[in-house]
């Protein structure tokens, strides 16, 4: 047993050595042509010791010792019973530890390897990024031509994440790879609150298959690559790189003078265009840690795009993936208005608030069929929502995310001269429109 306990850590450090990668990390709207884009189409210097790693070296010398102490039958052995997941496992472990080493300063690495790192995503991760046409029936009209990522292969089905507004309006789609040929894939569900899409396809071929990484780890000025397709399949696989600019953005992506509390999205500044939804934002581990779907197309603004960060994007497939739906994001389903920063102007307009409140949500108007829906009442002013007191709205929407559907919260109001506690409400997804 220690022997094969031996193999399996020295040859799994082997294989991780000639397959893994290094990585670190740089440590009122305008009234003009300002536009919000979705990506899809219709028809900081750092000084680094200049310590090598000899790669090489250490690969050799770890497999000299694997064939000086052990027999080859046993390592055959080894090697036919060891478990995927076992490997998996281990490949994990090791390189989580030698990441640990590089953020410690146990280990530096010049520019060459930051290069490397690029040349090896675009020749590994990057090939998961797949083309995603949606037409109104099979032989139809091409109705949108986006981007997708295969994340998930069991047994014969592949799956492919992408944006819902790349298939919304289809009933017939296809998977398109980069020599042209292309697989009908059927579509498995969709969370058009969150604008994302869950796809399979049925093929006995062997495709590359993307890895989720943790968006929550993410910090401002982190290294992306972002893959797609933009301005369609001319440009098929298309990288660009660029730094994650900030995280948690939120803004009113729907028009409504709100501003959207559904998704913290990454902020970037790797070009992304139309054809790019539904496409992947790379760190340089090769881990995808959004899904982009946006970006702010104007004459003042240059290199905003929005990436869904990729732990939402998880939960929401493993969702689909067995419901059909996604049971991840809940819709408050109201429009309001931040008292603390518009508390005057409600006010001269005849809403009488009392001098003690000063922070809350005025609520104008309730979504039929949303959460808050027969319970809230337009005029209400809200002052907590769960355990969330309403202090500001980006102070609400940050710490609102860690709310799913089926939660069941409590809402407090002042309402005609009184503060009630509506309790044991149900947050709920978005109404089918």
């Amino acid at each position: 047993m220690k022997k094969i306990a031996a193999i399996i850590l020295l040859f799994s450090f082997a294989l991780v050595l000639s397959a893994c990668t290094f990585d670190f990390t740089t440590a009122s709207t305008s009234a003009t042509t300002t536009t919000y884009m979705t990506t899809g189409t219709t028809t900081p210097t750092t000084q680094t010791s200049t310590t090598q790693i000899d790669l090489d070296q250490i690969k050799q010398d770890v497999y000299n010792q694997i064939y000086e102490q052990l027999y080859d039958d046993i390592r055959a052995e080894v090697i036919a019973t060891l478990s995927q997941e076992r490997f998996d496992a281990i490949y994990q472990q090791v390189v989580g530890d030698l990441l640990d080493k590089i953020v410690a300063g146990e280990i530096v690495v010049d520019a060459q390897s930051i290069v490397d790192m690029i040349y090896q995503v675009a020749a590994t991760s990057a090939t998961a990024v797949v083309g995603v046409s949606t037409y109104d029936a099979e032989g139809g009209t091409l109705q949108a031509i986006g981007s997708g990522v295969i994340y998930h292969h069991v047994g014969d089905l592949y799956y492919v994440v992408t944006n819902n507004h790349v298939v919304e309006g289809g009933t017939y789609y296809e998977i398109v790879f980069e020599d042209g040929t292309s697989i009908p894939a059927v579509l498995r569900g969709v969370d058009t609150l969150v604008d994302v899409a869950v796809l399979y396809l049925t093929s006995s071929e062997t495709y590359s298959v993307a890895t989720f990484g943790d968006s929550d780890s993410l910090q401002k000025g982190t290294i992306v690559l972002a893959v797609g397709n933009p301005s369609g399949y001319d440009y098929y696989g298309s990288m660009t790189m660029g730094i994650v600019s900030g995280t948690n953005r939120y803004f009113d992506i729907d028009g409504d003078n709100t501003k959207d509390m559904f998704v913290g999205y990454i902020q970037h500044d790797a070009s992304i265009n139309a054809g790019n939804s539904g496409g992947a934002l790379f760190n340089l581990q090769g881990e995808v840690i959004g899904i982009n779907v946006i970006k702010i197309a104007s004459v003042e603004i240059e290199g905003m795009g929005f990436a869904i960060p990729s732990n939402l994007v998880s939960d929401i497939c493993a969702d689909i993936e067995e419901y059909g739906v996604s049971k991840v994001k809940p819709m408050l389903g109201i429009s309001f208005i931040d008292i603390s920063e518009y508390r005057d102007y409600l006010i001269q307009n005849g809403i009488s608030i009392p001098e003690s409140i000063t922070t809350g949500f005025y609520v104008s108007a309730v979504t039929t069929g949303a959460s808050l829906d027969g319970y809230v009442l337009p005029g209400d002013i809200i002052l907590q929502i769960g355990d969330i007191t309403i202090v500001s709205t980006a102070d609400f929407v940050t710490n609102f995310t860690k709310y799913r559907v089926g939660d069941v919260i409590d809402v407090v109001v002042y309402r005609n001269g009184q503060t009630i506690t509506l309790p044991n409400i149900e947050l709920k997804a978005k109404p089918e429109a």
